[in-house]
């Protein structure tokens, strides 16, 4: 259960993190790469916006929850799960941000639910070689590889 709650928070955590990186990057307007000026713009952008100092934060919190669920299943069960911050990202943009979502996207959205509930029910979040190899690692106290 709490690789469940870990990489539902983390997915949580990333949407939102997004959705405050969006609203803080609308007040920056359009980045022009041909402008090296921009560039300096954008980072002074950056470092002052409180919507994206909120968002890192949302950010750091998704990754550290993520390396969590790595150290506990593989990443090819951890990388979809977390998937589902594409999920929270589409609601979040059309209910916080007021975005027309598509029926196109609402549709891609689904089919991204499909994919995580086939992963869900795989019940071997860990392969067998996978935890006889942390098994014996920690055991000689050696790093992989």
């Amino acid at each position: 259960m709490k690789i469940y709650v870990a990489l539902f928070v983390a997915a949580l955590s990333g949407a939102i993190g997004e959705t405050f990186f969006s609203y803080g990057m609308r007040s920056f307007g359009a980045m022009d790469w041909t402008k090296p000026s921009r560039i300096l713009d954008l980072i002074f952008v950056v470092a002052r916006n409180p919507y994206i100092l909120t968002g890192v934060v949302f950010a750091a919190g998704f990754f550290y929850l993520y390396l969590t669920g790595l150290s506990w299943v593989d990443l090819s069960y951890a990388m979809p799960l977390t998937s589902l911050s594409f999920v929270f990202a589409t609601f979040f943009a059309r209910y916080a941000l007021d975005e027309r979502v598509s029926w196109h996207r609402w549709v891609g959205t689904a089919v991204i639910v499909l994919g995580i509930s086939l992963v869900v029910l795989d019940h071997h979040p860990r392969t067998a070689a996978g935890e006889d190899e942390a098994a014996g690692r920690e055991a000689t106290g050696s790093l992989p590889g």
